[in-house]
């Protein structure tokens, strides 16, 4: 029997289930009873959660997570969904309402376990990273990206606390011997790929293990990012000045017209493309509306949680809308206007910066070559997006020589070409549209001309524009383009060597 006074002995379910009974019997006495263990349950049971789902999210985060955070975790469990395309009732998110509307997500939401796993300090402790995690810890992690919990990095004078950083392992620790020379490469994938996947891809980049980071660390922007690379680790630093951490710093507009239960800080990827925003967004301001400027506690949680599933921000007094292309820029750390080419749709504009790397996060990674290459880099840059990498090495003082950037898209090139016109690189840009214009013909013309490459930069951001999505293929991931890297990787270290 369990004391009720102090909640020892007791199950989750057996707590809940009391609190339930206790709650039914509304009498003055029950409520005295309720010791101060059971006041999280009860708070959560109140805003309408059933006792399920209060039992399911306390088991797994504990009595230490804050109401809100168990509460977010709820709420995103039910909108998580393993599967490309998933079915949404709208009205089931708000009861008192009976629209028959559905809105279909393109967007690739996580499994159960790795959306709690993000959204709750306890999970750094559940699934810590290598340095802590005992065996056992890592036989319960998930098949999928073993990612951190939310931290909060603090930047200042270019300078960031090794533990302030999220991620989960530590990438040099199997690169040994000739790996660790240069030319050095990077694999970025900003999107979500399993563990599986990410084993597939190492054993084709020397075995080397993916680093994982979260661009929250350096940035306004929530997104876990993973990194194969064979970079020094040791020496890191952030560019200076850093991009705004916080969505009102990098969206000021919206202070004065965002409510003040609405805590959101960042953004939770700047990628989702979730098909009926526009349905979403209506729903939510008829809400508003409707509630003439009193919201319950449960609506108030359930509009924030829809505006993170849709990327909603406030543009004016009960209004939302989308990011728009000049604030997904300021989120990610590139120039004004970055994008705002004459005669390019907005919607170019957007897709472009979909999927382009957040550039303090990659400008972290990359700042251990700026003493190493005082002189400048040779960068070869594989489809190049809008310039993530570039803007990066930029912003970090570093001179880039040359660069040979593969990029498909046009919007993309034309983006990236005038970038290194405006900032008045000294050094030579070569753009191809195909990366089938780099065969070894090419490729040692190139290398005859700038006489090699220090740096060879790719990843999958840049291919996932529109319908060219190719999320739902077998790994999750379009692994033509992917063997395209590696065989440029291994073109690049082999001739390299062969002139060392």
């Amino acid at each position: 029997m369990f004391n009720f006074f102090s909640g020892e002995g007791a199950s989750i379910d057996q707590l809940v289930n009391w609190i339930v009974t206790a709650q039914e019997a509304k009498t003055e006495e029950t409520a005295e009873l309720l010791p101060e263990v059971m006041d999280k349950p009860l708070s959560l049971l109140k805003m309408g959660f059933n006792k399920e789902e209060v039992s399911a999210v306390i088991a797994i985060f504990g009595e230490e997570a804050t109401v809100e955070e168990l509460a977010d975790s709820i709420f995103a469990r039910r909108f998580s969904n393993t599967t490309e395309q998933k079915k949404v009732k709208i009205e089931s998110e708000f009861p008192d309402e009976t629209e028959t509307g559905y809105s279909t997500s393109r967007l690739r939401f996580y499994d159960d376990e790795d959306d709690a796993n993000i959204r709750c300090k306890k999970a750094k402790h559940a699934f810590g990273d290598d340095r802590r995690a005992s065996s056992s810890q890592n036989v319960n992690q998930s098949s999928r990206t073993p990612w951190l919990s939310r931290c909060s990095g603090s930047i200042a004078n270019g300078s960031l606390k090794d533990e302030d950083v999220e991620r989960t392992s530590s990438p040099g620790r199997n690169i040994h011997g000739d790996l660790v020379k240069p030319p050095f490469f990077i694999y970025a994938s900003l999107v979500d790929i399993t563990k599986e996947t990410w084993n597939t891809l190492s054993s084709f980049l020397f075995n080397v293990q993916p680093e994982y980071l979260n661009s929250q660390s350096f940035s306004a922007l929530t997104r876990r990012e993973g990194y194969i690379h064979n970079l020094p680790t040791e020496g890191r630093h952030v560019a200076v000045p850093s991009s705004p951490m916080t969505i009102r710093d990098a969206l000021p507009l919206t202070r004065q017209f965002c409510p003040s239960w609405d805590t959101r800080k960042r953004i939770d990827g700047v990628g989702l493309d979730v098909a009926g925003t526009e349905q979403i967004r209506a729903k939510l301001e008829k809400a508003m509306r409707d509630s003439r400027g009193i919201l319950s506690e449960v609506k108030q949680a359930q509009i924030v949680q829809q505006c993170k599933t849709a990327n909603l921000v406030w543009i004016g007094q009960g209004k939302l809308g989308p990011l728009q292309p000049h604030q997904m820029e300021a989120i990610l750390g590139y120039p004004a206007n970055h994008t705002d080419l004459p005669g390019i749709d907005p919607h170019d504009k957007v897709a472009s910066l979909r999927y382009a790397l957040q550039t303090d996060t990659m400008a972290y990674i990359l700042s251990v070559l700026k003493d190493r290459y005082p002189d400048g880099l040779r960068v070869l840059s594989i489809f190049s997006g809008v310039g993530g990498a570039e803007v990066a090495l930029h912003r970090l003082g570093i001179p880039l020589r040359c660069v040979v950037s593969v990029e498909e898209s046009v919007v993309n090139r034309r983006v990236l070409k005038r970038w290194w016109g405006e900032t008045q690189q000294n050094g030579k840009l070569r753009q191809l549209d195909r990366i089938q214009k780099l065969d070894t013909k090419e490729f040692e013309a190139l290398m005859k001309e700038f006489g090699g490459f220090d740096l060879i930069v790719g990843g999958n951001y840049g291919l996932y524009r529109g319908a060219a999505m190719t999320v739902g293929t077998a790994m999750g991931m379009d692994t033509s383009r992917f063997f395209e890297y590696v065989r440029i990787v291994q073109m690049v270290r082999r001739k390299m060597q062969g002139i060392a």
